[in-house]
């Protein structure tokens, strides 16, 4: 983990004051907080917002996941793949479906197929359901993240899942 010790003094007391929020504030306050954590990009932020993935209401979860995804750290990869495939709010999934794809960390690959497969199984022939689905923000995501990931497995993956 980074220590604080590299930031100025202000920048110290910023990124406190937005972890705090973070931790503490309301859902509105504390998602602008996750926002603002992800805009710094300081890693010493990792842990709280890994914590925030399944701990707090699901639009900061979800704010949560996309900072993650800014700030590159990939110890951050087994939380989002845990958010990914066992959050109960679709955003949260989505969210960390993209970060994955921001992280391009092969141990990825694996779950992001399974949101595919998933996602085929379920609308294997319904059309309708398959262009309709609440849940084909996440489809999309995860194809998207094997492309970004871009290692062989993970694109023959992602070519499949794009043919109609």
């Amino acid at each position: 983990m980074s220590s604080l010790s590299s930031l100025s003094p202000i920048e110290r007391q910023r990124l406190e004051k937005w972890l705090n929020i973070l931790v503490e504030g309301d859902r509105e306050m504390s998602k602008i907080a996750a926002d603002k954590l992800g805009q710094i990009g300081h890693p010493v932020a990792v842990p709280a917002l890994m914590e925030a993935l399944d701990r707090r209401p699901p639009e900061v979860s979800a704010a949560a996941a996309r900072a993650l995804g800014l700030i590159g750290d990939k110890q951050a990869v087994p939380a989002l793949i845990t958010a990914m495939l066992e959050h109960h709010d679709v955003t949260v999934n989505t969210a960390a479906a993209e970060a994955l794809g921001d992280l391009r960390d092969p141990r990825a690959v694996d779950a992001l197929a399974q949101v595919i497969d998933a996602y085929n199984n379920k609308y294997q022939g319904d059309r309708f359901g398959r262009v309709h689905s609440h849940m084909r923000g996440l489809y999309i995501a995860a194809i998207r993240a094997l492309e970004s990931i871009g290692t062989r497995e993970a694109r023959a993956i992602a070519r499949r899942a794009s043919r109609p």
